[in-house]
C-alpha cells in the first residue's frame, strides 16, 4: 500500500528557508561532497531553492535535481534563479519523494524534510539507500530523540485537532513578537502550519537502526543551535550508502 502524501498540505504554499540556516547545510554538504569532479545531487523538499542554488554554485561540476510537493516552492525557485549562471545545471520538479524516480546520485540532502514524510521509516530509509550509489552521502537535517521534541510532538496533535483561524492569527502575533525582527511578515506566515505538524519520526535508535539495516551508514553529527523555543531540536546528520542492505 502507498503511504499516504502531504501534498495537500503543502500545495499552494512556499517555504523558504533563512539564509543562515541555508549557509550552515550547504557548508556541511560541501564538506563531503566532492567539489572537483562531476556529482549528481538530489535536494528532497527543496522550498523555493534557498540550499539548492547554494549548493549549485559551490559545486561548480554538480548536476541537482530539487523537489517539492508544493507547485509554488518550485515556481518560486524557477523565477527566483532562472537567470543564474548556475541554473543551467539544475533541474527542478514537483514530486512526492516516496513516488520519485531517477537514476541513483552521489548525495541527497534533506533540510528539515525527512521526520514529516509520511508512511513507514524502514520503506523510506529503503528508499534513501536506493536512490544513492554506493559511498554516496545523505546529510538530513531533522529533529532528533528528546523530551523538549517528545513534549513538542504532543502539543502539535493537540493544535491540530483544535486548530482555528483565530489560533492561526494568535501563532503569527506570537512569532512576530520573537522573530520579527529576524524574518519578514510573509516567513512567519509560512511557519505557522508548521505548529500544526507533528514529526512522523525522531532521529533516534530505533531510525538508526532501520538506516542501518537499509545500507545508511551513520557517519557523523552536527549540532544545530535552535532559533526559537517553538522549533524542534534539530541536528544535521550524514549517512554514508554502503553496499549492503535492502
Amino acid at each position: 500500500m502507498t503511504a499516504p502524501s502531504r501534498g495537500g498540505e503543502f500545495a499552494g504554499v512556499t517555504c523558504t528557508a533563512p539564509a543562515e540556516r541555508s549557509d550552515r547545510m550547504r557548508d556541511i554538504v560541501v564538506a563531503h561532497v566532492p567539489a572537483d569532479r562531476p556529482v549528481r545531487l538530489l535536494d528532497v523538499g527543496c522550498g523555493t531553492g534557498s540550499l539548492l542554488f547554494r549548493l549549485a554554485d559551490a559545486l561548480p561540476r554538480a548536476s541537482l535535481v530539487g523537489i517539492d510537493l508544493s507547485r509554488a516552492n518550485i515556481d518560486a525557485a524557477r523565477s527566483g534563479h532562472r537567470r543564474g549562471a548556475s541554473a543551467v545545471r539544475v533541474q527542478l520538479e514537483v514530486a512526492d519523494y516516496m513516488a520519485f524516480a531517477a537514476p541513483p546520485f552521489d548525495a541527497i540532502v534533506a533540510d528539515g524534510v525527512l521526520h514529516l514524510v509520511p508512511g513507514d521509516t524502514g520503506a523510506l530509509a529503503r528508499k534513501l539507500a536506493a536512490d544513492l550509489r554506493p559511498g554516496g552521502v545523505l546529510v538530513c537535517d531533522m529533529p532528533y530523540e528528546s523530551a523538549y521534541n517528545a513534549a513538542f510532538g504532543i502539543a502539535r496533535r493537540f493544535l491540530r485537532r483544535v486548530r482555528t483561524t483565530w489560533m492561526d492569527r494568535a501563532i503569527l502575533q506570537i512569532g512576530r513578537m520573537f522573530h520579527g525582527h529576524q524574518m519578514s511578515d510573509e516567513g512567519l506566515r509560512e511557519r505557522v502550519r508548521y505548529m500544526y505538524m507533528p514529526p512522523t519520526r525522531l532521529l533516534g535508535a530505533r531510525l538508526l537502526r532501520e538506516f542501518e539495516a537499509a545500507g545508511l551508514r551513520r557517519s557523523i553529527d552536527y549540532p544545530v543551535k535552535s532559533t526559537s523555543l517553538s522549533q524542534l531540536r534539530h541536528c544535521v546528520t550524514v549517512f554514508t550508502r554502503t553496499g549492503a542492505g535492502a
